[in-house]
């Protein structure tokens, strides 16, 4: 583990400190703005009333310190904003780390009032999104959900950083990375993990820029390059020199000043009006956005400065023609500061009238495009990558042993079929309450057994979680790991169906086929993951369905586990199936109830509790 929760827990001090000063800070400058606001408003009444030069001067000169005011207290407080953005991010490390997923979510809804953004913070929390009907394994290992890997690792902040890290959860098939490159994402990994500090900058940071909205538009409009639109900055520029027919009026006409700035203001809103529908694919494209793109320019300038040693992290933050990033979301950002300040129609309406505001946005907008357009995708992408890889680093802090995992580097399938992990647990067990276990399978099938709540299924779920957490470059939740590369699938959590007409056991079935299907006609090497299978049947068909199931199964580049109460279907593999291991999880039986120790051993157990289970609930 990179750090201990010490760190965090030392670091929410030092953030609740500078929280007090800035706070104190805010509320002083604000005592401040409002008794030099009405100085000033004092001072220029009374200086209308009694024509006192003095009072003027003592009205402009409050007025200029009311402005400087203005702008440090906006100073201060984003300062006491970002602090309390740090510590959300700092106290969801400490419930991670602690795995309170309670606390975890009541810091996520923090302050939110209305029920609607409540449950958005949690549908955005919680991944419930990305979840997959009919995925190869995301129904059965807690991808998405209150408590799940998504909710428990994610430190992503913006929409597509999000979605970067779904995919990596729910992998890619049979489209498996090389060692190579999962080795090239280990050491970026490894680095982030070194770095907790820079990871809470970086998340409080994008926290304060509201990325919840994906950039499509923008994207699209950038990609899209349209050629510029010279015309409308003619078009604007003598729409601003018409200004000086008030001005050369004021001068030799005076009688007309009145009719001429009429004028002036009558042409650009005539203006304005016919140009809104031919400019709403501007303004489209920006809706939304000037937070955010000043926050990805944040974010780039923290990226670049810090200083990064790994090849692939540099590579994320380094522009797609080798130019820094900033350089190009810079300007960027500030013509969408000004669309901004358009957003609102009467504000729109009063600005238009009297410069060409909307002109100059779709100009430069237009101008940006053409010449930074492709680097706008690039750069959005490389930062959901980022966050990505931030989130497969979030191991190296909850679990109190974790080491990154040994990947076979051989291409052949046969060489892949294979899982060994020491002191493996599941990340989503209370670290006080996980019990970690090793186990080994190669080319071949572990048949689990055991009593029930014993720990079987827990197991299984810890080797398809590992497999996944490595296969992202992570670290997993263990004392070593070596595996192939394979693809994952499972059939754990059957449910039946009645809008599609699906029985449980047909359910199952049908996950079941898909599985076999992938054995036979993908020459990739496979992980399957079986509990009780075939439980919604009679035993007898269950023992046959099993074995027929294990003669598919069986190959070189097939290894998985199956969990199994069926001894008849235990006793016909014994000395049929050289491909077959067994391992067992036991119980004691004490005056108070059962014991679990929930260790895995070798060999086979018959033990059962179900009739013992059935006494203590009152089932006699």
């Amino acid at each position: 583990m990179a750090e201990s929760p010490k760190y965090f827990e030392d670091n929410k001090q030092s953030i609740n400190d500078l929280k007090k000063i800035y706070g104190r800070r805010s509320l002083l400058l604000s005592v401040l703005r409002f008794v030099t606001f009405l100085i000033a408003v004092i001072a220029l009444i009374v200086a209308i009333v009694k024509s006192l030069v003095a009072l003027y001067i003592t009205f402009a000169v409050s007025f200029i310190a009311f402005i400087v005011l203005c702008v440090i207290h906006s100073k201060i407080s984003a300062r006491l904003s970002y602090y309390e953005a740090l510590d959300k991010v700092n106290s969801k490390y400490i419930a991670r780390i602690n795995g309170d997923f309670s606390s975890l979510f009541e810091i996520v809804c923090d302050g939110l009032k209305r029920r609607d953004e409540i449950e958005d913070a949690t549908r955005r929390a919680t991944g419930d999104e990305f979840y997959q009907v009919g995925h190869d394994y995301c129904m059965d290992l807690d991808l998405f959900g209150k408590k799940s890997l998504f909710s428990l690792l994610n430190v992503s902040e913006t929409a597509l950083g999000r979605r970067a890290f779904a995919n990596e959860l729910l992998g890619y098939g049979d489209k498996i990375r090389s060692a190579k490159d999962i080795k090239v994402r280990q050491k970026a990994v490894k680095e982030l993990s070194s770095n907790p500090g820079f990871l809470e900058k970086f998340q409080a940071t994008a926290m304060l820029g509201n990325m919840k909205k994906d950039p499509k538009a923008l994207i699209e409009f950038a990609s899209e390059r349209r050629p510029v639109k010279k015309n409308l900055l003619v078009s604007a520029v003598l729409m601003c020199c018409l200004w000086i027919i008030p001005l050369a009026a004021l001068i030799f006409f005076p009688v007309y000043i009145r009719a001429c700035i009429l004028g002036v203001l009558a042409v650009n809103l005539i203006a304005w009006a016919f140009g809104v529908k031919s400019n709403e694919y501007y303004f489209k494209a920006a809706d939304g956005m000037p937070t955010q793109v000043a926050t990805i320019h944040k974010l780039y300038s923290l990226l670049e400065s810090s200083d990064f040693k790994d090849d692939y992290l540099c590579s994320l933050i380094a522009g797609k023609d080798g130019k820094a990033v900033t350089s190009s979301l810079s300007s960027l950002a500030m013509i969408l500061f000004f669309s901004g300040l358009r957003s609102q129609p009467i504000f729109a309406f009063l600005i238009n009238s009297v410069l060409p505001l909307d002109m100059f946005i779709c100009y430069f907008m237009g101008k940006w495009a053409d010449s930074h357009g492709d680097s706008l995708s690039h750069a959005v992408s490389n930062l959901a990558e980022f966050e990505a890889l931030m989130c497969a680093s979030q191991i190296s802090f909850i679990s109190r042993v974790s080491a990154f995992p040994e990947i076979e580097s051989s291409d052949s399938s046969d060489d892949n079929a294979y899982f060994e992990g020491k002191d493996i647990v599941h990340p989503l067990l209370a670290p006080d309450a996980a019990v970690s276990n090793s186990v080994k399978i190669k080319s071949d099938i572990a048949l689990i057994t055991g009593s029930n709540m014993s720990g079987k299924t827990t197991l299984i779920r810890t080797v398809g979680v590992c497999s996944i957490l490595a296969y992202m470059g992570s670290e997993i939740p263990g004392s070593s790991c070596r595996l192939g590369r394979m693809r994952i699938m499972s059939s754990m959590r059957i449910t039946d169906s009645l809008g599609e007409d699906m029985s449980t056991f047909k359910a199952e079935l049908v996950r079941i086929s898909g599985i076999i299907k992938c054995a036979k006609e993908s020459s990739t090497a496979l992980l399957f993951l079986i509990d009780e299978i075939f439980r919604g049947t009679n035993s007898d068909d269950r023992t046959e369905g099993a074995l027929i199931v294990l003669n598919n199964l069986s190959a070189a580049r097939i290894c998985g586990m199956m969990t199994t109460h069926d001894y008849a279907m235990i006793d016909r593999t014994v000395d049929s199936y050289q491909n077959i291991c067994y391992y067992h999880f036991s119980e004691r039986y004490t005056d108070t109830g059962i014991v679990f120790d929930y260790k895995l051993s070798n060999g086979i157990s018959r033990e059962s509790n179900a009739r013992y289970l059935m006494k203590l609930v009152g089932i006699e």
